[in-house]
């Protein structure tokens, strides 16, 4: 792990760094707080979004106390322009993180995995898979989304059937690294808010196309999401929901949460927010966030 910067002191202006995975990939992520030393929270985001969309949230926990916060960008996402919208597999996206993780857990005393929306489930994935290890310290999903709504699930099906149909009808056999699968989902899906929907929509960094392989690998982490969540041994959960969220279906991801983490219950909060609740109340869900931490 690398970063632009040696300096070592703590800061809430953030350091872009980079992390090599084991195939010579540059896996670029945003840093708040200190390289090193105590607790740090490090955030997966979404699918069509990147690290720069936490930076409310981890201005607000910097701010508010002394833990670090990190958000990575996974592969062909966000700063990361090598291989754009495309991901390989279903293990090499968890090596990635894994890889990155066991970094910061040499340099840091604590490390608390987060995921926001689609991250929060390869977050789940990600802390079944070392639980017991003593890398991770803890689990926080904010609008994780292991249940859509019925019309959120409606528009992936049909967007997904529509492009196989296309694909078929022109009897294409499209590059397995060509980024041509629109991702359906609007700036409207996250904030209601205006400055914010701006800023959705003219984001240079999201992702508008992916890959086959990466709709694939979707597909599968979103289903391995499902069936880990009974392994997370004794790892703590915080789970946030936004209330007025229009992808998840809110009751029935919580209710799964009580029903598989067998371990130590989850602690489970709903803020009166959209699906990005780091940008409705960034302020409520870094005291919550930071609260649960200071109480493991």
């Amino acid at each position: 792990m690398t970063g632009t910067t040696t300096d070592l002191t703590r800061t809430t202006e953030v350091v872009i760094g980079t992390h090599e995975q084991s195939d010579g990939y540059l896996s670029h992520y945003r840093l708040w707080g200190s390289p090193a030393g105590g607790d740090v929270v490090v955030i997966l985001h979404g699918g069509v979004s990147h690290s720069g969309w936490q930076a409310p949230l981890a201005k607000a926990v910097v701010e508010t106390s002394d833990l670090s916060f990190v958000a990575l960008d996974r592969r062909g996402s966000g700063l990361n322009q090598e291989s754009r919208g495309h991901l390989p597999s279903e293990a090499r996206e968890v090596e990635d993180v894994v890889s990155f993780l066991r970094s910061l857990a040499a340099t840091y005393r604590r490390v608390h995995l987060a995921g926001w929306c689609f991250g929060g489930q390869i977050a789940s994935i990600i802390a079944a898979e070392l639980a017991g290890q003593g890398v991770i310290s803890s689990l926080i999903m904010v609008a994780p989304g292991f249940v859509f709504t019925e019309r959120y699930g409606d528009v992936l099906r049909l967007s997904m059937q529509a492009v196989a149909e296309v694909v078929e009808e022109l009897g294409v056999n499209p590059a397995r690294d060509l980024a041509f699968v629109p991702v359906p989902l609007q700036p409207i899906d996250f904030t209601t808010d205006e400055a914010w929907l701006r800023f959705a929509t003219d984001d240079e960094l999201k992702l508008r196309r992916v890959t086959q392989s990466t709709v694939d690998v979707w597909n599968q982490l979103a289903d391995r999401s499902r069936a880990v969540l009974s392994d997370l041994g004794d790892i703590p959960v915080l789970a946030v929901f936004g209330a007025e969220d229009r992808l998840v279906d809110n009751e029935k991801v919580a209710a799964m949460l009580q029903e598989q983490v067998t371990g130590i219950p989850p602690v489970i909060h709903f803020l009166d927010a959209p699906h990005a609740v780091q940008f409705a109340m960034p302020e409520t869900l870094a005291a919550l966030v930071t609260g649960f931490v200071a109480g493991i």
